[in-house]
């Protein structure tokens, strides 16, 4: 027998919280401070998040995208081709404060999920004959 009881869907996990938003507002955050370079900000992250870091192409993307979006500027250390140097933009001084707004109900949202998600595993977590 088919259940007919459908379930409507408020969100999508995807949904909840996008990965590219907390980058963004980490690497904004840390541009707050000033100008930084790609790696600085890098190991700003990986600190604030306990050794939780974001890959490497991954970071140098939203890097890029914020540049593209007009939110950084990105420059080149003189004729140093390693060091990318970037920097706030009154247009990410914006944005940044629409994550401010935006971000800590994403995040409540996503830690109740995640802990609903870890009860249905512990349901699975027994050893098998238990």
């Amino acid at each position: 027998m088919r259940n007919t009881d459908k379930v409507e869907k408020e969100s999508t996990l995807g949904s909840v919280v996008k990965v590219q938003q907390v980058i963004d507002f980490m690497v904004l955050a840390e541009l707050q401070k000033g100008e930084r370079y790609g790696k600085q900000i890098d190991q700003v992250i990986i600190q604030s998040l306990d050794g939780v870091g974001v890959n490497d192409s991954y970071l140098s993307q939203r890097l890029k995208k914020l540049a593209e979006k007009g939110h950084a500027t990105s420059r080149w250390e003189d004729d140093n081709r390693y060091n990318r140097y970037y920097e706030i933009t009154p247009s990410g001084e914006e944005y940044f404060q629409q994550l401010v707004r935006e971000l800590p109900e994403r995040v409540n949202m996503a830690i109740q999920v995640y802990e609903r998600f870890s009860r249905i595993m512990k349901k699975y977590d027994q050893p098998k004959g238990v």
